[in-house]
């Protein structure tokens, strides 16, 4: 495997009458690659225990490997019609590419769907003083990610048949999920049982980049207090607060799994108090 990559920082810092600041930034990528991924340079490494990924030359590590969607099946008839197709299929399911033209849909089918590294990387940092007053900002963020919809956080209703334990319909997924009445739909239908849809493909893949305020805080300073206080800080304190992100999940920085909630925003106010 060959890993590169590269980092721009950067900082400033002036006065301009009573108003101290600094702002600065942060920006980094990497990139990895198998070189080899057998014994000879064409060796394909296919894993037993993971059909969703596979390593060969010139791709990332703990790629998606899946099928390309060609949209979904939209009656009876279309599903009877199509001879490239997975098991159990109704309609409302997705349509996946037979990419060989050979009528069947298998594992030949599957392609490089790309990798679920965060790339552009980046933080911004601004600092400010005046007077009493203090005003501190971080953010954080990713430009680029392509995060997978798994798990509770992605299938809709998706029972095992002994459990029934991997059902968690989410508002955003019912409301965009296929029905006669929504052909057009993100989505496919709602499903129990073994369904063509749960195997990896495009669909099953989102936008995760996202900006996060990951710090804001905005604070007080009161001056000597009798003799023994020699200040007394109070501030305002937001962490998480803000995330700004297209991702179809609930938390960016993860992928799909059995998590039910979002990162947590945490809200606080404070006193310091210096003792002399």
């Amino acid at each position: 495997m060959k890993k590169k990559g590269w980092e721009f920082s950067a900082n400033y810092s002036d006065k301009v009458g009573e108003v101290d600041y600094s702002v600065g930034g942060i920006l980094f990528d990497n990139q990895n690659r198998v070189l080899k991924a057998g014994y000879n340079r064409s060796d394909t490494l296919i894993f037993k225990d993971n059909q969703d990924k596979i390593w060969y030359e010139g791709i990332a590590i703990d790629n998606y490997f899946g099928y390309q969607s060609d949209g979904l099946f939209q009656t009876w008839e279309e599903v009877d019609a199509t001879d490239a197709k997975l098991p159990n299929t109704y309609p409302g399911d997705i349509k996946y590419t037979d990419r060989n033209g050979d009528g069947v849909i298998n594992d030949e089918d599957k392609v490089n769907l790309g990798d679920p590294f965060p790339h552009m990387n980046y933080s911004i940092n601004f600092n400010l003083r005046f007077r009493r007053w203090d005003f501190n900002f971080l953010g954080q963020g990713v430009g680029k990610r392509l995060g997978r919809l798994n798990g509770q956080e992605g299938y809709p209703v998706l029972m095992d048949g002994v459990n029934n334990n991997l059902g968690a319909p989410r508002e955003y997924y019912m409301n965009n999920r296929w029905t006669p009445d929504n052909p057009n739909s993100r989505f496919p239908r709602v499903w129990t049982g073994t369904s063509p849809n749960a195997v990896l493909s495009d669909v099953w893949l989102s936008n995760a980049a996202f900006f996060r305020v990951k710090m804001l805080q905005l604070g007080y300073t009161i001056p000597k207090i009798g003799r023994n206080i020699k200040s007394v800080r109070i501030y305002f304190n937001a962490q998480d607060a803000i995330t700004i992100t297209k991702w179809e999940g609930l938390e960016p920085e993860r992928d799909g799994g059995n998590g039910n909630y979002p990162r947590m925003a945490t809200f606080s106010l404070g006193v310091k108090a210096t003792i002399n």
